[in-house]
């Protein structure tokens, strides 16, 4: 209080005679007091608004610590959830790693087998061909859409050629080149199949040769023979790939087809197959059952491959009725054909240097042999079987480079206790405009010698020509009559097809008879004869086609009719812009069939086959690796005979499903 009192000294001044000291300093006193009560309620305020002030803090403070701790509980259930999460990615984490090892599995595995592609095993030298269209191929699943069931099916669409059919598919089938049955050459995988069943005289039963194991056929169409190369099926994938066939329809027509085959790392293959067919016809009987198995077994790696295969066909047919007028019936049939092979060779026949040489047998066997003797006695028994076989050594090399190729071949023949040798040669030459084949072969146990030149130039992109010579001569005075044989057409493109004409001649010629149908009938001389003749292949609208064959020889003449034509209309399509996948495929096919009477030579003169005309109807609808299959064959309900005597089918409708699996 001093203190104070003293910061608030008043300026000195001259007073008179101080008073009582009492009295004078009660007014500072009074003042001081006031201050102090000053001081003290201003000390009072300040602590009063303090501390509501801190009670306001207080209470700001208080939510904002429930904020933290909502934000801490908020933070731990976080925790929590961080906590779950991580024993989630955990768990994750062991199943990615589970499917990460599965998948390294699966990739060692793919690593293990190397390559799904593997080098294809042996296959026998196909020819080149000068036709303008490109010529009658068929691939696999060509073949399977042709809706053809025989290789005769298959022949009824080449021109010059005529197959004669005696039923349905069980029934003997031949075929003439130019009215010859033996200008039709078959080769199996380089093998030239024989016809060693003695009934047959020397001509191949078509009926037998299966079409249902093959890959591919090529028609070498020569000017006086057609030569028919057939190549068996190869798998070249690790993936094994399977299909299965189905079939049914009327006669009690049955039909089941299995295939199996695979490739592995190490360049082996194994492949396997089986087909077999039945049928019953009440009006002229001929019942057939047949079995046919296939198999292979073979390597292929590098340049180097073997394979081992075979292919066993066996048929039982009944008796076949025929026309009591014409003679007696076909004898029934109990049989087995086999043809089996092991290969060796040093390259694809398409690259390069390449080499091959195979060792093959076929073996025809008949149990309770039964042939047509006379037509008075139709059978004659014999209580030991027919097992007639013939073994091949084939040795065959070439080159090709570029437009060229080049080889030659050696067949050895073991005809019971004999051997024969054919040596045959081939060279071509072929670019897009020009292509040129050349093939020469003598075949020692016909004692004849073959040569023939074909060819095709397309000057322009809608003009081609195209022809063969060829001439056949014997090696030996007498043995054969020497012939030459032409065949020359012109053709035009029209749109994605060719329409061509032209012209085939024969000179004169030794005829044998299909004896397997009547030993009456029998061989005889002919002369020349010369024949027009006018095709029309491919898409001429979008997927719109046609497949015409039709040919006019200068009179009727024996085993051939005078007039023949074959007519199919067409439409295949993918559907592309609906189905850009090509997963979809539609065939639907009419076919019009038109002969005139083929005459059959006789001791007595001659007798004579129907004039007829026939429809066939098809239709294919394949989705993915699925195809439905249907065929309606002689849809008019056509009564006639191509062989005298034995009259045709009626209306046939089969059907079925082929279905692809990849596994």
């Amino acid at each position: 209080m001093h203190g104070t009192a003293l910061a608030q000294k008043p300026p000195v001044r001259r007073v008179a005679p101080r008073p009582d000291s009492t009295k004078v300093a009660r007014p500072a006193v009074d003042t001081v007091k006031k201050r102090a009560d000053s001081l003290k309620t201003a000390r009072d305020s300040t602590k009063t608004s303090a501390a509501d002030t801190l009670r306001q803090k207080g209470d700001t403070l208080r939510p904002k610590a429930d904020s933290l701790q909502q934000k801490g509980d908020s933070l731990r259930h976080r925790a929590d959830s961080l906590r779950a999460r991580r024993d989630s990615l955990v768990a994750d984490s062991l199943r990615i790693d589970s499917l990460e090892k599965e998948n390294l599995a699966i990739l060692a595995a793919q690593v293990r087998r190397g390559d799904t592609v593997k080098a294809p095993t042996p296959a026998a030298e196909m020819p080149t061909l000068t036709d303008l269209d490109g010529g009658y191929r068929w691939g696999r699943d060509e073949l399977a859409a042709s809706g053809a069931l025989t290789l005769g099916d298959l022949l009824d669409a080449i021109p010059g050629v005529t197959v004669f059919h005696s039923g349905w598919i069980g029934s003997p089938q031949v075929g003439a080149m130019l009215g010859d049955f033996q200008r039709l050459r078959i080769f199996y995988d380089g093998i030239e199949l024989d016809a060693l069943d003695p009934r047959n005289g020397g001509v191949h039963d078509l009926s037998f040769i299966q079409l249902w194991q093959l890959e591919e056929v090529r028609i070498e169409r020569g000017a006086s023979e057609i030569r028919v190369h057939l190549r068996s099926w190869r798998v070249k994938s690790t993936t094994p790939a399977t299909r299965v066939d189905i079939g049914t329809g009327d006669l009690e027509t049955n039909g089941y087809r299995g295939y199996f085959g695979r490739r592995w790392r190490n360049g082996l293959a194994l492949q396997v197959g089986a087909s077999q067919f039945s049928s019953r016809d009440n009006r002229s009987a001929g019942d057939a059952d047949g079995l046919s198995l296939f198999g292979r077994f073979g390597w292929a790696k590098g340049r180097f491959s073997a394979d081992a295969s075979f292919l066993r066909t066996s048929r039982d047919r009944t008796e076949q009725l025929r026309d009591t007028s014409a003679g007696g019936n076909l004898p029934p049939f109990d049989g087995q054909q086999t043809e089996a092979y092991a290969r060796a060779a040093f390259t694809d026949t398409t690259r390069g240097v390449w080499a091959q040489v195979t060792a093959a047998s076929l073996a025809h066997t008949q149990n309770n042999l039964a042939f047509t003797d006379t037509v008075k006695i139709p059978y004659k028994r014999l209580p030991s079987q027919l097992t007639p076989s013939r073994r091949q050594l084939i040795a065959a090399a070439g080159w090709e480079r570029g437009p060229f190729a080049l080889s030659a071949t050696g067949r050895m023949r073991r005809i019971d206790t004999l051997s024969f040798f054919t040596p045959s040669a081939r060279l071509s030459f072929t670019t897009p405009r020009l292509a040129l084949a050349a093939f020469a072969e003598q075949q020692d146990e016909l004692k004849l010698r073959r040569t023939e030149v074909s060819g095709r130039l397309l000057p322009l992109s809608w003009l081609g020509i195209s022809g063969a010579v060829s001439r056949f001569a014997p090696t030996e005075v007498g043995a054969h009559p020497t012939t030459l044989a032409y065949r020359g057409e012109v053709g035009l493109r029209i749109s994605r097809a060719w329409l061509s004409g032209g012209i085939m001649s024969r000179d004169t010629a030794q005829l044998v008879a299909p004896i397997v149908y009547d030993t009456s009938f029998v061989a005889s001389a002919t002369g020349a004869m010369t024949g027009t003749f006018v095709t029309l292949r491919g898409k001429i609208w979008k997927d719109v086609g046609f497949d015409v064959s039709a040919i006019k020889w200068d009179s009727a003449g024996a085993y051939r009719p005078q007039y023949q034509t074959r007519s199919q209309l067409y439409l295949n399509t993918s559907w592309l812009g609906r189905f850009p996948t090509g997963n979809f495929n539609i065939l639907a096919a009419v076919t019009h069939e038109y002969r005139t009477q083929a005459y059959f030579l006789t001791g007595d003169g001659r007798v004579a086959a129907s004039q007829y005309r026939t429809i066939n109807a098809q239709l294919e609808i394949r989705l993915l690796q699925a195809t439905l299959s249907y065929q309606f064959r002689n849809l008019l309900n056509e009564q006639y005979q191509q062989v005298p005597g034995y009259f045709m089918h009626r209306p046939v409708q089969y059907y079925g499903v082929r279905w692809y699996f990849f596994n």
